[in-house]
């Protein structure tokens, strides 16, 4: 399988890192969702707190059946609001979380690519280190043989000059 080039991993990476940035930006958005939900039910909820404490003022003060039955009636409509708010709430959580949990995925898998640049980074220093060491042995072997050639070349010079003795046998000096 030939290996795939260093570029086609940092292309993929800029690709995981864009897919990342926008499951972050719709998390960010969905957890937006969540607070506003959050703060509407509040609301709706603080409303209806005011609702029953005036329904309750008017039972006392004024005692006018037809506005405390409209209070109470408003009450009961808020809380069906806010209850219906609540499952909104609720189902916005659920999407928030799913977000998060695609967020996760995306920076798993960027990062699957970026120990894969640096694996391939390492691979490649391995390979320049073996070039370099082959490179090295080389001249070293080179160097080694010229040193031989030129000892023997040497020797063999000395053999050469070296006087040769009547009977024709060298003397050794």
């Amino acid at each position: 399988m030939p290996r795939k080039r260093p570029e086609h991993y940092h292309t993929l990476l800029r690709v995981r890192e864009r897919q990342e940035d926008l499951r972050a930006q719709a998390l960010a958005a969905a957890r937006r969702d969540v607070a506003v939900a959050e703060g509407e039910l509040a609301a709706i909820q603080f409303r209806q707190m005011e609702a029953l404490a005036e329904a309750g003022r008017r039972t006392r003060d004024v005692f006018d059946a037809r506005e405390v039955r409209l209070y109470y009636q408003f009450e009961r409509y808020l809380a069906r609001v806010a209850d219906e708010k609540d499952v909104q709430v609720l189902q916005l959580r659920g999407v928030a979380d799913q977000r998060r949990a695609e967020l996760e995925d995306a920076m798993k898998r960027r990062r699957i690519v970026e120990k894969l640049i640096e694996r391939q980074q390492r691979a490649g220093q391995a390979e320049i280190r073996s070039e370099e060491q082959k490179f090295a042995d080389e001249v070293a072997g080179n160097y080694t043989a010229m040193v031989r050639r030129t000892k023997r070349g040497h020797a063999a010079e000395g053999r050469a000059r070296r006087p040769v003795g009547e009977a024709g046998t060298r003397r050794h000096v």
